[in-house]
């Protein structure tokens, strides 16, 4: 059975939390079987407030209030909501036939659970694009009352800041082009790239996307890391890609840690030799990644890490941080071979499971959720959605350069 959630009377925050929870099921690597993922997220959002793992193509930001300004000058007919999805996936059955990458819903379209607006709306309003920074459902249920009290003037001259809240969409958001959305694709105009420029510097400043938006470079990396070679990349942001490098290079082992222990007791339970020599490969992963690691693990702090996430104003739980501090005593000294049989790493790593599922739900202490397991769940490094970023700013800088 598939999982679903109801929504109840959530507010905008708490709906954004539960949404951030959903979004980490579609990046590979993410899956949070060790309680590790607030401390991810926290690191995504100082470093690229207001994006997302779903989020594939910049021009999106602008797509979506298009649509709902059009609904705005015509009126949504009662229920918005319905109306905005019709407009959705009348702008999926025009960009797909495009042929380019990223158009959300091109194979689901009128089945799609979840549409663009949704997808993109957390950004709209953290880069102050939707001006009342309220959530989709908040719009939708104020619609008709916004679209009476529309003001069109503008009131202020810096285009990040507005002297007032009657606004429903940013008073400098360009235009749509004639016709739209026909014979529309994601090319940002260079007005329309100004604009999203202008957003993320004011309303993210301090941060790794506003920096990056506002200083091209030729060609953005694929490793994320490697901008810590940018001579004049500010303090701040360095430091905490820095922590965000070590910190992701340090608990690296505990996901491959765990689906050894996974393979071992399913190759226990079923006497199979494909779980057997998967528990190799993972017992070889583990040796390779703790000579990469080795270092950082000699050098990381946790209590740099715990002010960072104050900072963020990140809930962080006691058996989180115990978990990370104790990962980091019990490998800081030890050899491969040694750490690899450690009794104390195995209960670590099993009561840590425990501790976020229950003894019914968790793989190690129950046969049937172990039988579940196929193969990997939870490697890789973290990224910090890294890829997404990477092509939002490059549609960005595109945009810029036309």
């Amino acid at each position: 059975m598939s999982a679903s959630i109801s929504w109840l009377d959530l507010t905008s925050s708490d709906r954004n939390k539960v949404r951030s929870i959903l979004d980490l099921f579609s990046e590979q690597g993410t899956v949070d079987e060790l309680g590790l993922g607030s401390l991810r997220d926290a690191f995504s959002d100082a470093l690229f407030p207001g994006t997302s793992v779903l989020h594939t193509r910049l021009r999106y930001v602008i797509f979506v209030p298009w649509l709902y300004q059009i609904l705005e000058h015509r009126g949504a007919g009662g229920d918005v909501a319905e109306a905005a999805r019709k407009k959705e996936i009348e702008l999926i059955d025009h960009l797909a036939v495009t042929g380019e990458d990223g158009v959300i819903g091109v194979q689901a379209r009128k089945s799609l659970a979840r549409l663009p607006s949704s997808v993109y709306w957390f950004a709209l309003s953290r880069w102050g694009i939707f001006v009342p920074q309220q959530s989709l459902s908040w719009y939708h249920t104020h619609f008709s009352e916004l679209r009476r009290e529309r003001r069109p003037e503008v009131t202020a001259d810096d285009p990040g800041v507005l002297q007032s809240m009657r606004f429903t969409w940013h008073p400098r958001l360009p235009s749509p082009p004639a016709g739209f959305p026909s014979d529309i694709t994601f090319d940002l105009t260079r007005q329309e790239a100004e604009f999203v420029q202008a957003q993320l510097v004011t309303q993210c400043k301090g941060s790794l996307l506003a920096w990056l938006a506002d200083h091209a470079t030729e060609v953005l990396p694929d490793s994320l890391w490697e901008l810590l070679s940018q001579r004049n990349l500010p303090d701040e942001i360095a430091h905490t890609l820095e922590l965000a490098r070590q910190f992701s290079l340090v608990v690296e082992g505990a996901p491959l840690f765990y689906n050894l222990m996974l393979a071992e007791k399913r190759g226990e339970v079923n006497q199979s030799d494909s779980d057997r020599a998967l528990a190799q490969g993972y017992r070889q992963a583990f040796t390779e990644w703790l000579a990469r690691a080795q270092g950082d693990l000699q050098n990381f702090r946790a209590d740099t890490l715990w002010a960072f996430v104050a900072r963020q104003q990140v809930r962080c739980p006691a058996l989180q941080r115990r978990f990370v501090e104790r990962w980091l005593d019990l490998l800081r000294d030890g050899e491969a071979e040694q750490l690899l049989e450690s009794s104390e790493i195995r209960s670590l790593i099993e009561l840590r499971e425990r501790q976020l599922k229950g003894a019914h739900r968790a793989r190690l202490a129950n046969k049937g959720r172990l039988s579940d397991w196929r193969g990997s769940v939870g490697v890789g490094r973290m990224q910090f959605r890294w890829s997404q970023v990477r092509r939002l700013l490059t549609d960005l800088h595109e945009g810029l350069a036309r």
